[in-house]
């Protein structure tokens, strides 16, 4: 395992804001777009519209495969005892060069193979890779921010790189012309303004000036893009199997309901920039206590983020749907991948820091192939609730697995299994009890509301016992 710094703990009211910080950071950079949707929908017409959603998700997925989780190892190295800083900056700057050289690459090859036909490439797609290459830059200068615990700075970067390039996008069409070229454009300047900003707030070095940079870098992002590749399927790709085995219409279902599952995920990717942190800086000595509390906070959150979005699932599937019969039990299970998944990033920040992530280049793909051999026969009988229900246990599944990973290690003992076990228990049973509730809207927001009282009095009694236990530790010392 990798020797730690000593770098000095936080205050619990500071993880408290930090949390806070890089939740509303990260649900802001995921839902950009969503946030301008309602508006750019009726000012451009369905075939403009396309190309950008489509442009947008496919800088969202690029980013995250070209950045083949060295964000998280830019962060993990920051507090190694051995030049931690001047590595973290130096992993930084190779990915800021590396996201550039090869969206410059891409661009040249689609300036080349548009020169073979006569259609030429489309512009959208240009800016679309431009803006990935800036956006490498973003991540990076983020994951250092992160280790410095610079959380209000975390999030201006997330507000300019998804929310503010967005909405320049939908002035654009709004004051210049109503096309995917003139939002892309004016998405690309606001992406490119963040990239500059990055620099400023979090600067990198030039990989050649830390010895052995570039080969760490090129060591850890290596066996991480298939994990990073397969994971992403994992999350979206029932909707491409669907599509494969059965058909577009059955895809298109599965997409409209997709959010329930890909929600709690970018909520618990919030939450993990501060348990990431947490567990990262905190001593040999510390680890092992550190896991267990984070542990416990991220089975909280998963069963109540779960519990909440499956008991929303009625009301969700009358909005997102023109055929809420047919998607709401999807949508009421989909929320069960919010244990396995919080599992898999608890486990995973382990396996950073002993320094193991080659293994999930074997382990994440291999879980992928699973899932997808088990799911193609219930998407070509159209069986859709099944294919959910595969897509949660895949879930489980990865997060059993890192688990088994970590397991030999102090800090994998400590972690309390039983507990994400038994929390997944409970929304099962949960969700069981939600899908013999005939559906209708007015019983969709009873549900909502009696989920919604349920979690704030377990979350006021559970305060209220730490405040008893605080006091008993004062009365003591």
């Amino acid at each position: 395992m990798r020797s730690r710094s000593s770098t000095p703990r936080p205050a619990q009211a500071d993880r408290s804001v930090s949390s806070t910080w890089y939740l509303v950071g990260s649900l802001l950079q995921g839902l950009g777009l969503l946030l301008i949707q309602p508006f750019a929908v009726r000012i451009l017409d369905e075939r403009q519209w396309g190309y950008v959603s489509t442009s947008v998700v496919t800088i969202q997925v690029l980013v995250v495969l070209i950045s083949a989780g060295l964000p998280l190892a830019i962060t993990n190295l920051w507090f190694a005892k051995e030049r931690g800083q001047d590595r973290s900056r130096g992993m930084y700057g190779f990915m800021a060069i590396a996201s550039a050289a090869l969206a410059l690459a891409a661009v040249l090859c689609l300036v080349g193979l548009g020169a073979l036909t006569e259609e030429g490439v489309a512009s959208t797609t240009v800016l679309a890779v431009v803006s990935v290459g800036v956006l490498g830059t973003v991540l990076g200068s983020q994951a250092v921010l992160r280790a410095q615990n610079r959380p209000g700075r975390f999030v201006l970067l997330s507000i300019g790189s998804s929310v503010l390039a967005n909405l320049l996008g939908l002035l654009g069409i709004i004051l210049i012309a109503p096309t995917a070229e003139v939002y892309l454009g004016a998405y690309s300047l606001a992406v490119l303004a963040t990239g500059i900003a990055a620099l400023v707030l979090a600067r990198p070095r030039l990989p050649w000036t830390v010895p052995g940079s570039s080969g760490e870098s090129l060591k850890i992002a290596g066996p991480l893009l298939p994990h990073t590749g397969a994971l992403m399927l994992l999350t979206q790709g029932s909707v491409l199997i669907l599509a494969a085995a059965a058909t577009v219409e059955d895809a298109g279902h599965f997409g409209t309901v997709l959010i329930f599952a890909l929600g709690p995920i970018t909520i618990l990717n919030a939450l993990n920039n501060a348990w990431s942190t947490r567990m990262m800086s905190a001593g040999q000595d510390q680890l092992v206590g550190e896991t267990r509390r984070v542990s416990r906070e991220a089975v909280l959150w998963a069963v109540g983020i779960g519990l909440l979005a499956s008991s929303g699932a009625a009301v969700g599937s009358f909005v997102l749907s023109t055929e809420p019969g047919l998607v709401w039990l999807i949508a009421i299970t989909l929320p069960l991948v919010s244990i396995g998944y919080a599992l898999f990033l608890v486990t995973s920040n382990l396996l950073y820091i002993a320094n193991g992530t080659r293994r999930l280049a074997f382990v994440t793909p291999g879980v992928l192939v699973v899932v997808t051999l088990l799911a193609y026969w219930p998407a070509s009988e159209s069986d859709l609730v099944l294919v959910a229900v595969i897509q949660v246990l895949g879930f489980m599944c990865l997060g059993l697995l890192t688990y088994a990973m970590v397991f030999r290690t102090p800090s994998g003992r400590s972690l309390p299994l039983a507990l994400f076990l038994g929390g997944f228990g409970l929304q099962v049973g949960v969700v069981m009890m939600l899908s013999l509730v005939p559906l209708s809207f007015t019983a969709g927001l009873i549900e909502v509301a009696a989920v919604v009282a349920l979690l704030v009095v377990l979350f006021l009694l559970r305060s209220r016992r730490q405040a008893r236990q605080a006091s008993s530790a004062s009365a003591e010392d």
